[in-house]
């Protein structure tokens, strides 16, 4: 392998994004051979790419640019499942109507004159194809170029793959953190090192109800001067300091943490449990802190049923606040003041809420949410 491709390689070895990844391969092409151009084609389906990466080493017009598409190679492909590298050349050896398919893709990129594939298979099925195009003066891949890719293809394909879980992993914890943060109750993740990894709304307003009061946070951008209640963060590290080992060890993955109550408003307190989800030598144990409220404060109980969480997600943040106080027997009128609306504000929220959850009243609210 040529020293020049040393450094390039190692970062594709290590590459964690897409992006990251593309800018190695083209380093590493450019160091070891020649060429017009080069595509790494994504998210194949029907042999069409719908993604895509390009690079054009010689100089074009404006337009003449590459477009994701397998149409020359997409009959050879299909014949030949799992092939892991061929050419044009190859391909017209099969398929003299590929030079035909060619000149329809030339209306759109041209000045190439032959190109090597590298393909990834998931299954029978290509997942990724790499193409490297060169001119007619820049000449055919020689045997030596074609094993040089052929020895790079296991390291691609590595690579691909660890993008792709990487990429599958992140939907999850997206989608997820999405749902987790729309719930109707004070709940927040917080990692090892004490910061937040996701929250609900209610939860940030309740941090700042913790550290300023009532009265105050009303006034303040919650997620803005956010900051953990030192209650709370000295809990999680008190937590985190639990014997390890086989104690530990024995109990659920879902350790039963502390509560921690404010010191001066009777009505918050938070619940903190230890969590690691994935056991292991890189495992670290994060923190489930879910806020419980007492009295008049306007937020979701944790204890709510699936019912009513289901119902309450239907409603915008602020009609949730007057629907729980409504359900919990309090007139229009103590609605408003705690809430800081006026009436007419808290009636019109409170029909709203009503014809969102197909109910006929105050009774049925309350009955829905209990």
């Amino acid at each position: 392998m040529p020293a020049q491709a040393e450094m390039p390689l190692l970062d594709l070895q290590t590459a964690v994004e897409l992006e990251e990844f593309w800018r190695a391969t083209k380093r590493l092409l450019t160091s070891v051979m020649p060429h017009h151009s080069c595509s790494l084609m994504l998210g194949i389906v029907d042999y069409q790419p719908f993604e895509g990466r390009h690079h054009v080493n010689v100089a074009q017009d404006r337009a003449n640019r590459p477009i994701n598409s397998l149409s020359i190679s997409k009959p050879f492909l299909a014949a030949h499942p799992q092939l892991k590298l061929y050419t044009y050349g190859d391909i017209l050896k099969e398929d003299p109507q590929a030079r035909q398919r060619r000149r329809e893709r030339e209306k759109q990129f041209w000045g190439w004159d032959q190109f090597v594939h590298l393909a990834f298979w998931d299954g029978k099925t290509p997942d990724a194809v790499l193409s490297v195009r060169r001119t007619e003066d820049q000449g055919d891949f020689s045997a030596e170029e074609r094993q040089f890719l052929g020895f790079l293809h296991p390291t691609l394909d590595a690579g691909l793959r660890r993008l792709r879980k990487l990429h599958r992993e992140r939907e999850r914890g997206a989608a997820m953190e999405s749902y987790l943060c729309s719930l109707p109750i004070p709940v927040m993740f917080v990692d090892a090192n004490g910061k937040v990894a996701f929250a609900t709304q209610q939860a940030y307003e309740l941090c700042a109800v913790w550290n300023f009061g009532v009265k105050n946070a009303r006034a303040l951008k919650v997620r803005r001067c956010f900051r953990l209640p030192p209650e709370i963060a000295a809990a999680c590290h008190e937590l985190a300091s639990a014997p390890a080992g086989g104690e530990r060890a024995s109990l659920l993955p879902m350790l039963s943490g502390q509560r921690v109550q404010h010191r001066e408003i009777s009505g918050l307190a938070a619940k903190i449990d230890l969590a690691q989800a994935v056991k292991g030598p890189w495992g670290r144990p994060g923190f489930w802190v879910t806020f419980t409220t007492f009295g008049q404060m306007n937020c979701a109980h944790p204890g709510l049923s699936p019912q009513a969480v289901a119902l309450l997600q239907v409603l915008s943040l602020s009609e949730r606040q007057v629907a729980l106080l409504v359900a919990r027997g309090s007139r229009n009128q103590d609605v408003a003041k705690q809430l800081g609306k006026s009436l007419r504000t808290v009636e019109f929220q409170l029909n709203a809420i009503y014809r969102k959850l197909g109910l006929s009243g105050r009774t049925e609210l309350a009955h829905s949410l209990a």
